[in-house]
């Protein structure tokens, strides 16, 4: 598969497959029915409705008749987190195909009179879902598991919003989400790659980047109790059981895991499920299970039709053949025939073109990684057992789980919820017992060597992978003007070679070992990070030893990394949320070097050698300035024993940090304005934040949850309620030295002193009036539950772990980042409003439009 950019930013991935002269189109738009505001629910199925009903140069119909010319078919789907177009054309009308699909997706008319069809279209559409069971009984299990997400509503939408959807809706929605940093292409079949780069450049030549910036979704919170609803259905003429339990995203380490349980469980004639309750007892019509995992974390559904009578007794028996698999792993043979089916549909899709691209598109949409099927397979066929049983005490364990209820009007009338969620309730705490009993056995063990390198080792076998950071103190804060951006080209540098190893040898032993590997900089710390099979994790230590070792610095490699680099800072402007970040950060730290840029400037970059870079890493890659985590499914004892083979023995040298100069508080308020050539207004306001280790930090944290996202004050009230803002958001960098608390919005220039002024409302409103309870706990929820989420991949916590225990908060300090939050108050949350959000003491950005553009 072969990958690249246009010039307006736009990722393409082309795969040829020249046994059957065909080839599928397909454009992914990275928006769906879970970015929607309440007000839009539904428009992102509309859009896909309208997709093909003409353009500026095709009329209504003349889509449909071209492809129909050219012997090729259309399609159009919604998800929550996709809008899909596809055309699917013999190999001789790529590139009319390419003209077809990218005018009809980038450039509809959106006629008013097809728009008022297509609505009708869709109404009629929802009130049919409304007469089916199946489609109301899977929209109130959606709707009762979910508490905040957006996945709680029909990615269809309501009937009264859909209604009310005007040409001005559409044409505003897309102008934020379609555009090309939010879309990709997936080109597969009988095709030559050089001629669809040519045919795209031509057909996208009109399409330019906008700076676009992507809302954080609300987070789901933990499950803290089980939950239960029962719907009765005049025209329903059997029962439908959901029994559901909340599982991470794709992107956890468990979802392999995850998707075989799903297959043991009830996704076969032979799975248990169907095997007990269907064919030897008799007791549904039929039962399946499966694991819906999004971009975001989804459901594990068990669901039934069944007898009403039933549904106690089967709910039971579910419940049972969970209770089964925690305690007791499966054979090799059943876990070998899942594995086999789970790999055969992979296999089978990729007969067409259609079910190649649609894999390739999934996983670049939902993990950013379209070639990951493979990875995904070769995960699969590592998890043992054990692993399906610790997964299940894991998730599917009370209260974690929803039980509802489609049933016939006239069936059962003594019929309760609670009946059902009391039958689940009894599955808990043996359960809860057993899974805190396997925590025990999961100790971290720490240890300082006599070079005074420091290590921590936090096992975790429910995934066949490790992940290490190997971590030091730098970063931004220990450059001075002079070398700005020596930290980040030395990290971009670590994995070009070393002495005995080249750029490609590491990259294909990285590839080898089914990994990841990257260098890192921040504003306190730099360094390298890697992820592997756990099988792998000698080899891969092995490795990561030679990188902190003995990096080479190869001239060749310096030289590409150079002018990537310098592209990177000449192009800035063309990012216009971190351009704005960048240009507060030199306001608000006008001597410090957290005001420094991290890729550094023009001249710096331009006059770094290798040996600048070698003499400054050597200085700083001492193991008393190092520490390295380890988490996923490692030996302890053991990883400990090769980690200090390997670093153990290192020469131990003195780190002298270098002196950092002292930021002065801001006294008066300092503004800044910078004209680039964009049609929107970028405002930026900036105060003196907190450090990592300030008992501050928490209030702080959960004032900027309470400001900040699409459930936070300046989104609903200068957005919504005042239409002042494209985007708006707070966000707040504690850092080694006190940090910056931040606000950022994204309006019309004409827009620009008022939006400033709404932004300054709302920071007087939280310094003299308290938060509100509910609000309070609102933001606490999602603030810990958010943390909760960071924390699920391997890779995440030894990140956490290393950065902790670098910055002498220790590597367990999670624990105690949520107890603390869990404990702020509202008078918390005024007090250090008051006592940082100084209007008088702030910096201001704002990064306008030349006034000749």
């Amino acid at each position: 598969m072969k990958h690249f950019t246009l010039p307006n930013g736009l990722d393409v991935f082309v795969k040829e497959d020249h046994a059957r002269k065909v080839a599928t189109i397909q454009i992914w738009v990275k928006v769906g029915s879970a970015d929607e505001e309440l007000s839009e629910l539904g428009i992102s199925h509309l859009i896909e409705h309208m997709a093909f009903k003409g353009t500026e140069k095709r009329g209504v119909g003349q889509i449909a008749s071209e492809l129909e010319a050219l012997g090729g078919e259309t399609n159009a789907y919604t998800s929550w987190d996709e809008t899909v177009f596809h055309v699917t054309v013999p190999s001789t009308g790529v590139s009319q195909g390419l003209d077809i699909l990218t005018d009809a997706v980038f450039r509809p008319s959106i006629d008013p009179d097809e728009l008022n069809k297509e609505k009708q279209v869709v109404i009629e559409e929802i009130l049919e879902g409304e007469e089916r069971p199946e489609r109301k009984a899977s929209k109130l299990l959606f709707h009762t598991a979910y508490e905040v997400s957006p996945y709680k509503y029909p990615i269809i939408g309501y009937k009264d919003v859909v209604a009310g959807f005007t040409r001005d809706n559409i044409i505003q929605f897309r102008k934020k989400w379609y555009v090309p940093e939010n879309m990709f292409m997936v080109i597969v079949g009988d095709i030559d790659p050089n001629q669809v780069r040519t045919d795209l450049e031509k057909y996208t030549a009109d399409l330019k980047q906008t700076g676009f910036f992507r809302p954080p979704r609300p987070s789901e919170p933990v499950q803290k109790e089980i939950r239960g609803a029962v719907l009765r259905d005049r025209n329903s003429r059997e029962t439908r059981l959901y029994v559901a339990f909340h599982i991470p995203s794709l992107s956890s380490p468990d979802v392999n895991a995850i998707d075989l349980m799903a297959d043991i469980l009830g996704a076969r004639d032979s799975s248990r499920l169907v095997q007990t309750l269907k064919k030897d007892k008799g007791l549904v019509n039929s039962i399946s299970a499966y694991a819906l995992t999004p971009k975001k974390p989804g459901l594990f559904a068990i669901s039934a039709t069944l007898d009403g009578k039933n549904l106690e007794t089967v709910t039971k028996g579910i419940m049972e053949e969970v209770a089964k698999l925690q305690k007791q792993p499966p054979s090799a043979e059943e876990l070998d025939r899942a594995k086999t089916h789970i790999e055969s549909q992979h296999i089978y899709a990729r007969e067409t073109v259609q079910g190649m691209a649609r894999s390739i598109g999934s996983f670049e949409a939902d993990l950013g990684d379209a070639s990951y099927e493979e990875k995904y397979l070769n995960l699969n066929r590592l998890i043992t057992p054990e692993q399906i049983s610790a997964t299940a005490k894991k998730y599917l364990t009370p209260p974690n789980v929803t039980v509802t209820v489609l049933i016939p009007e006239d069936v059962e009338q003594d019929f309760q919820i609670e009946k059902l969620t009391g039958v689940v309730k009894h599955f808990g705490a043996s359960q809860t017992a057993q899974t805190a009993a396997a925590g025990k056995e999961a100790a971290a063990i720490v240890r300082t060597f006599p070079n005074g390198l420091k290590v921590v080792l936090q096992p975790d076998n429910s995934n066949p992978a490790v992940s290490f950071r190997i971590a030091m103190m730098g970063g931004k804060r220990f450059e001075t003007k002079e070398t700005e951006g020596i930290m980040n080209f030395i990290s971009q540098m670590l994995d070009k070679g070393t002495s005995k190893m080249s750029e490609q040898e590491i990259a294909q032993k990285v590839e080898d070992m089914g990994g990841r590997l990257n260098g890192f900089s921040g504003y306190d710390s730099f360094g390298v990070y890697a992820t592997f099979f756990s099988r792998n994790t000698d080899e891969g230590l092995e490795m990561l030893a030679r990188i902190y070792t003995d990096p080479a610095f190869p001239e060749d490699k310096l030289e590409r990394e150079r002018n990537l680099i310098i592209n990177r800072i000449k192009t800035e402007p063309d990012r216009p949320v971190q351009y704005t970040v960048n240009v507060l950060n030199q306001t608000v730290f006008k001597d410090h070097p957290y005001g420094f840029v991290k890729e550094g400037t023009l001249a710096t970059v331009a006059g770094f050698t290798a040996d600048d870079l070698k003499q400054t890493y050597e200085r700083f890659a001492v193991p008393a300035n190092t520490v390295i985590t380890g988490v996923g499914a490692l030996d302890p004892e053991k990883t400990m024993a090769r980690i200090e083979q390997l670093f153990g023995k290192l020469e131990a040298r003195q780190f002298v940090p270098p002196v950092v100069p002292a930021e002065e508080p801001i006294a008066k308020v300092r503004e800044n304005v910078v004209q680039i050539p964009r049609a929107k207004a970028h405002i930026a306001i900036g105060f003196r934040g907190v450090s990592v280790s300030d008992e501050d930090r928490y209030p702080l944290e959960v004032l900027n949850n309470i400001l900040a996202g699409q459930g936070g004050r300046l989104f609903l009230q200068l957005r919504d309620k005042e239409s002042l803002a494209y985007v708006v958001t707070s966000f707040v960098r504690p850092a080694v030295e006190p940090g910056l608390f931040g606000l950022y919005i994204a309006t019309e220039p004409s827009k620009a002193d008022t939006a400033l002024k709404g932004l300054f409302r709302e920071l007087e409103q939280v310094k003299s009036q308290p938060v509100n309870g509910a609000e309070l706990e609102r933001s606490i929820t999602n603030l810990i539950g958010n943390h909760l989420i960071s924390l699920q991949s391997s890779w995440n916590r030894a990140e956490n772990s290393a950065l902790n225990t670098l910055y002498g908060l220790g590597y367990d300090y999670d624990k105690e980042y949520i107890a603390k939050v869990s404990k702020v108050t509202s008078d918390d949350v005024m007090r250090v409003a008051r006592k940082y959000l100084e209007l008088d003491h702030c910096a201001i950005v704002k990064i306008m439009p030349e006034k000749d553009a």
